[in-house]
């Protein structure tokens, strides 16, 4: 769900605006800030390493959304690594006080936030879940329509904008299981491939 920062709430709080590239690491897990961030324009990546090494996509951040909020509401280190994945972002940093401040004196704004953090729980406890008890076909299938729901197309055929890779530090699974399991799929009549593009 976006959050839409309207010119008032950017001007009241001394909003800040950046601009980051491909590659670049916004902040790392174990950091703090007492900023918070908005993305405006592009797309990110958060995620994390295992103990051996393996990076695990958490999800992408899409545009119109702010990132690691919980952190720096709690004032505790961001649990995961956050990176540019498109050609480049614009975001927007308001220093935590500043926010606080403002959703504090606009209840309507202060609910529409609470409401984003709120679906952002549901998400992760999906994600957990899937980790947990789901073969890769299941997790797999949950990224596909996860990713329809979140395009607002969940009832249609879709492209779907991920990569095998994508999809292999989404579910935890190794990149071969999920090339494979994609080919069981398609031979099932689950989902398309066309082009090495996934139509689901």
């Amino acid at each position: 769900m976006k959050f839409v920062l309207e010119d008032g709430l950017l001007k009241e709080t001394k909003a800040e605006f950046k601009k980051y590239y491909k590659g670049d690491i916004i902040f790392s897990e174990g950091e703090c800030s007492q900023y918070f961030h908005y993305l405006k324009e592009g797309e990110l990546a958060v995620s994390n390493l295992t103990e051996k090494g393996k990076e695990l996509l958490q999800h992408k951040v899409k545009a119109g959304h702010f990132f690691a909020e919980p952190a720096v509401l709690l004032g505790v280190p961001f649990p995961g690594n956050v990176e540019v994945c498109s050609e480049k972002v614009d975001i927007i940093k308001i220093h935590r006080d500043n926010l606080i401040k403002y959703l504090k004196e606009n209840p309507e704004i202060l609910f529409q936030f609470t409401l984003s953090v709120a679906h952002k729980s549901i998400k992760k406890s999906l994600l957990l879940k899937q980790i947990v008890l789901f073969n890769p076909e299941d997790r797999i299938l949950q990224q596909l329509q996860e990713f329809k729901r979140e395009n607002g197309k969940a009832h249609e055929k879709t492209l779907i904008k991920l990569t095998r890779k994508d999809l292999a530090h989404m579910t935890g699974l190794r990149i071969e299981t999920v090339i494979r399991t994609i080919k069981k799929m398609e031979k099932e009549d689950k989902l398309e491939i066309v082009s090495g593009k996934i139509i689901f």
